[in-house]
């Protein structure tokens, strides 16, 4: 579950949203001379060293939405094109964000943890996250830290209570989408596997009660996308622009009705909860507790002394799992159905493990085949080409004398997961390079698919790394499970698994067909463990 970027990715509903957003440049005539305000503004306050650096992908007042919409469809051509012209050097960039600074991965260690080097501060520049439905992502900034402390506290400390549960509701939401047909069909993958991600992640997040409720279900699946097009068509504008033209936008005011459902879905659970505690405390009765994220949160926010909003961390939550983690298990599926011959490896070791231990963290702890197969598709296929995202609080010169000033962006490249000089053969999938990393003196913990490095970033690095991988981890291997055990894949013929690229965005191909049926002979039921 990885930090939200700010422009997640859209899928199939690319071509959709693509239609919304006005054609050529007739609004930003209208808007250029605010626009030229904007960029007169903010390049006179860049440093000189930084008016220096290479800009790759120039463009004049009039042809800064050419420039953009090249970003949108060839964000990674320009960044492997700077690669080249300016190895281990920064440059200027213009992007959907404006102009940021792409710094080579050479300075991870010393950006990871620099305090004046904002996650959130970047999200709140983009001047959304006081827009009416945007109110999720405002709980990041929340100074309280809530739903980081929740995440990394609680939800951590809880992953062995929570396998089972997990287990059970994957079990149902695999069978609930894929059947139980033992005949070959064609299916698309996309859609299924975002609702038995959805319904697993409500299981913990919400508690039993919530996680089979489809209308919440349907909300949450609704908001990743709705949201993903709303955050897409913003941009277009100016940020001092976007408080006003949200209000006119059809996109917008469909957000803003889920994010009202939500409430209206959540408000009967947490009301109902209170009054079973009132009643248990006025009996003199032991008061019930409820082992999901909505307990944890309250307890945080009780000990912190912070006010929130269920519905919005919720939606959050619900958020960063469904467009992550669906992301990367549908890429390891495709993955695995291009190299079936790996199949009858990992099976044994999922039968060998559950049958010793059952269903426990420990147990998925050892599942280490499965755990290097996941950061492998993680590493060739991230979730986005330019992960690591800043907002500059405070003035920082780096190590090369570059000073990077207050209220600038700074973007990392993320190239430096597929480069043949960190990798061998670094643009295959191999399912065992990271089991063999562990074999490796000093690299034993490198290699598990939670942690982060200089080299392997998925997940962010430092500071600001996802506090919810661990879950996330959890989750993948507990789905892959019942996946793998009960079914057989292939790929549908002619489909494509090229991944679909949208500006930073990397976004496993929405469009991707699976042929699959429930297998005849399993070796292990894992329902009955």
């Amino acid at each position: 579950m990885a930090s939200p970027s700010v422009l997640p990715s859209l899928g199939e509903d690319w071509n959709y949203y693509q239609s919304l957003l006005p054609t050529k440049s007739t609004p930003y005539f209208i808007l250029t001379f605010m626009v030229m305000i904007i960029a007169y503004a903010w390049t006179s306050s860049i440093d000189s060293s930084v008016k220096k650096l290479p800009l790759v992908n120039p463009a004049g007042f009039f042809s800064k939405n050419k420039v953009k919409q090249e970003y949108r469809r060839s964000a990674r051509d320009i960044l492997e094109k700077a690669k080249k012209l300016y190895p281990d050097q920064p440059y200027r960039m213009i992007t959907d964000f404006g102009e940021v600074v792409i710094l080579p991965s050479k300075f991870m260690d010393e950006i990871r943890n620099e305090p004046k080097l904002s996650f959130v501060g970047g999200i709140a520049q983009d001047g959304t996250i006081h827009i009416p439905g945007f109110e999720p992502f405002r709980e990041l900034s929340d100074p309280s830290a809530l739903v980081q402390t929740m995440t990394k506290k609680q939800l951590t400390h809880f992953l062995s209570k929570v396998t089972e549960p997990l287990s059970e509701e994957g079990s149902r939401a695999i069978s609930l989408n894929f059947g139980e047909s033992k005949e070959w069909r064609e299916l698309a993958l996309r859609p299924a596997i975002l609702d038995i991600i959805a319904r697993m992640s409500s299981r913990v997040f919400l508690g039993e009660e919530l996680c089979q409720n489809e209308d919440w279900l349907e909300i949450t699946k609704d908001y990743t996308v709705t949201f993903s097009g709303a955050a897409f068509e913003l941009v277009a504008y100016p940020v001092a622009l976007r408080k006003f033209v949200h209000w006119f936008l059809p996109i917008c005011k469909a957000l803003r009705a889920k994010s009202a459902r939500a409430q209206a879905v959540i408000a009967p659970v947490i009301a109902k909860r209170v009054e079973l505690r009132r009643a248990a405390q006025e009996a003199g009765e032991e008061i019930p507790y409820f082992n999901d994220a909505l307990d944890w949160l309250d307890q945080e926010a009780k000990a912190k002394g912070a006010n929130y909003s269920p519905d919005s961390i919720q939606l959050l939550l619900s958020f960063v799992a469904i467009h992550t983690s669906s992301d990367l298990l549908g890429q390891v599926i495709l993955d695995i159905c291009q190299h079936p011959e790996i199949i009858p490896e990992i099976r044994e070791e999922i039968v060998r493990e559950l049958r010793a231990n059952g269903w426990k963290k420990t147990t998925l702890y050892n599942m280490k085949l499965l755990d290097s197969i996941m950061k492998e598709s993680q590493r060739l296929k991230p979730i986005g080409s330019a992960i690591i995202r800043r907002s500059v609080t405070e003035d920082v010169r780096l190590s090369n004398g570059l000073l990077l000033k207050k209220g600038m962006r700074i973007h990392m490249d993320g190239l430096r997961m597929q480069d043949e000089k960190v990798y061998e053969n670094a643009n295959e999938w191999d399912p065992k390079r990271f089991l063999n990393m562990r074999t490796q003196a000093g690299k034993e913990h490198m290699a598990q698919f939670v942690t982060t490095s200089a080299d392997h970033f998925g997940f962010g690095h430092g500071e600001h790394a996802c506090p919810g991988r661990f879950f996330a981890s959890n989750e993948l291997k507990v789905a892959l499970c019942h996946l793998l055990l009960k079914y057989d894949w292939e790929l549908a013929p002619g489909t494509d698994v090229k991944p679909l690229m949208r500006g930073f965005s990397t976004l496993t191909n929405p469009t991707a067909k699976v042929l699959i049926k429930r297998r005849e002979n399993v070796e292990l039921d894992i329902d009955s463990i």
